[in-house]
């Protein structure tokens, strides 16, 4: 159980879901970091697909998966539960918080279907709403791999040689180093902050 830390400029991000708030208002759905998030996760897995698998310990063996369900943790008060989003790679991001949506409701009211607990291959999970500056999250075994993203801070970072403010977030990445290895953790965390700073999810 390894972890990486990194950090993405999101101000960009913020601005897209500014846009993306009115249409989601007329559609009746909240849009929330979340569903960028995790198009931006689906689309890394993609690239990576090492990050995307299991592993059966009874096999010994390392299961790549040719999906992206990808769960997501969420705070019931009662405890966490992890439901899962079917096929995220094919999602725009108002459809994934159309999803997300329902899904915590759902969560949130003891009203979650088995299958929407089981299947997932990568969790995402966002804490910044409740705060914390970053943290070591658990993997949902036998994933290989857990993404945290953290509370936006607005402080001064250096662009072009100037100190400019900026909202920065953390990211925290966990996962199994039987499965993956650390360079390949690395470059799939790159692949997600330059997607979160490109808005390119």
């Amino acid at each position: 159980h390894a972890l990486l830390v990194d950090e993405a400029d999101v101000s960009g991000l913020l601005a897209e879901r500014a846009k993306l708030r009115e249409m989601g208002e007329r559609e009746g759905v909240r849009i929330t970091i979340l569903p960028f998030l995790m198009k931006a996760a689906a689309g890394a897995l993609q690239r990576h697909p090492s990050l995307n698998a299991s592993l059966d310990e009874a096999r010994e063996e390392i299961v790549l998966k040719k999906s992206f369900d990808i769960g997501m943790a969420v705070d019931t008060g009662d405890g966490v539960v992890v439901p899962v989003v079917r096929n995220a790679d094919a999602k725009s991001v108002i459809e994934l918080a159309r999803e997300i949506e329902r899904l915590s409701e759902a969560a949130r009211g003891g009203t979650l279907a088995p299958s929407d607990l089981s299947g997932g291959t990568f969790t995402v999970t966002s804490v910044g709403s409740i705060g914390g500056l970053f943290s070591y999250p658990v993997i949902n075994f036998p994933e290989a791999a857990i993404l945290a993203a953290h509370k936006i801070v607005t402080r001064p970072v250096v662009r072009d040689g100037e100190i400019v403010p900026r909202d920065m977030m953390y990211l925290s990445l966990s996962f199994d180093h039987r499965i993956v290895d650390g360079g390949a953790a690395t470059r799939f965390l790159n692949e997600i902050v330059r997607r979160i700073e490109a808005s390119a999810i």
